[in-house]
């Protein structure tokens, strides 16, 4: 847990609590809902994709918590640093913000590559900052990147294979 013990300061303790709701529920289907009732045609396309990504890849990780059941590092850890008062009791693997960030990031950059680099970006701190907040394990980050790399690459697939 270096990133969550070693790299402490101030700055990103100011910061990394917010940016890691980027890959919250409340702002995903928000940003989603957002996009789809007042974007362009190409960025309420890639809202409602990104939003039936999301809604699968999430279905996944709750069945992943259920069946692999890790706890938290703050529940296992001596000094994990948390940030919360009240800190959530379900299971650590996969990271369900993690998974969020990337299927946002994946779907939006391939209907708009030229932001792709701020979007993955955006997506590798919401899994930094998973760390950094004792809320998960580099691996549960990990995995939940793949998986939401994953799920938005065949949600696209399919979308075009279906001519939707």
């Amino acid at each position: 847990m270096y990133v969550n013990q070693k790299i402490k300061c101030r700055p990103l303790d100011a910061i990394m609590p917010r940016i890691t709701h980027l890959g919250g529920a409340t702002f995903s289907v928000l940003l989603c809902a957002f996009l789809y009732l007042f974007g362009k045609e190409e960025a309420r396309l890639a809202a409602s994709e990104a939003f039936f990504a999301l809604t699968g890849s999430q279905g996944l990780v709750q069945l992943f918590k259920r069946s692999i059941s890790r706890k938290r590092p703050y529940m296992v850890l001596p000094n994990v640093n948390t940030f919360w008062r009240k800190l959530l009791k379900d299971h650590s693997f996969p990271s369900g913000h993690t998974v969020a960030g990337f299927c946002l990031a994946v779907v939006f950059s391939l209907h708009f590559p030229a932001y792709r680099y701020p979007i993955y970006s955006l997506a590798t701190l919401v899994g930094i900052s998973r760390i950094y907040t004792g809320m998960h394990y580099p691996s549960d980050v990990l995995s939940g990147a793949f998986l939401g790399t994953t799920f938005a690459l065949l949600t696209h697939s399919l979308k075009k294979l279906l001519g939707t």
